[in-house]
């Protein structure tokens, strides 16, 4: 028999409210909204997840008897495998478990007390075990990401055979839905471990020097080190102008022409330290030749020679 998934949490003991300090509630009730809107989260998720499962499920067992010797049917397999382990782990379950145990007992807990403050805050277990269930979740995930998008890959290539196109399209679908919908899944167990972790820090602050840290999103680390690569980049276009700072010539803003304003120096210089012992530009009025003096028929008239 194989062995189940979820685990049951541990026992707790519960405190009144009024024992920890009024100091601490203000950290408690961000900490209750953080698990109450990841706890819906993961609801939504989760349930999207089983739907494309069970779909999943019915291909597996229609398929079973007729592809279970091709190569592409254990991927197939392996698909179904990692999409049961997350299911079975009910993170959606243990989060809520865990935002009701602020409110005492569960023989305690009515409909009326639920829509009011809450009223108890449990011992470090509770707090550890979540801890402990969102950091090995985000593992799982994790794995599972990355062979899915292999799954995905190997789909869409069979696609170019043409063998089973109908079914390979439904299966790279599935694939797909699958690794976006544990993309979710992480985003509300990162937000369900930070909150978990700041009321066992703010209740009891020993206990959270043991926990370790959480596993690191791979998809994260790779999209700081494409942001860290351009950054040369970024840096050398920013020494372009904006569009705010470009002067425009119809518009009537100057520009600094600095070659003009060298030949304007130059001709001011030069004007100023002519002599008057120069000779004049202009020709004297007795060098210049009459306009009469001169015509077509003069240049082409030929005198006799002798």
């Amino acid at each position: 028999m194989a062995l189940r998934r979820h685990v049951q949490p541990p026992s707790a003991n519960y405190s009144p409210r009024p024992s920890l300090g009024s100091e601490k509630f203000f950290a408690i009730d961000s900490v209750l909204k953080q698990l109450k809107a990841c706890s819906r989260r993961l609801q939504a998720a989760l349930a999207s997840h089983r739907t494309e499962l069970q779909v999943l499920e019915r291909l597996y067992y229609k398929g079973k008897n007729q592809h279970r010797t091709a190569l592409f049917w254990q991927r197939v397999a392996e698909m179904r495998k990692f999409g049961e382990r997350v299911d079975e782990m009910h993170m959606d379950d243990v989060v809520e478990s865990l935002r009701l145990s602020f409110w005492g007992e569960p023989s305690g807990r009515t409909t009326k007390t639920m829509k009011g403050p809450w009223t108890h805050y449990p011992d470090a277990k509770p707090l550890l075990f979540v801890l402990e269930r969102c950091s090995a979740c985000c593992m799982l995930i994790d794995r599972a990401r990355e062979r899915l998008l292999g799954i995905y890959e190997s789909f869409t290539l069979m696609m170019q055979t043409g063998a089973f196109l109908q079914m390979m399209v439904i299966l790279a679908a599935i694939a797909s839905r699958m690794r976006l919908l544990m993309v979710e899944v992480r985003a509300a167990l990162e937000v369900s471990w930070s909150a978990c972790y700041r009321a066992l820090q703010t209740i009891f602050p020993s206990e959270a020097q043991t926990v370790k840290v959480l596993p690191r999103n791979v998809d994260t680390d790779a999209a700081s080190s494409d942001v860290a690569s351009s950054v040369p980049q970024s840096r050398a276009l920013s020494s372009v102008p904006t569009p705010i700072e470009t002067h425009e010539e119809d518009l009537g803003d100057t520009m600094s022409r600095p070659v003009q304003r060298a030949t304007l120096t130059q001709e001011q210089s030069r004007v100023a330290t002519v002599s008057v012992s120069e000779p004049p530009l202009l020709p004297r009025d007795d060098d210049v030749m009459d306009a009469g003096a001169f015509s077509l028929a003069t240049e082409l008239r030929t005198e006799p020679i002798g």
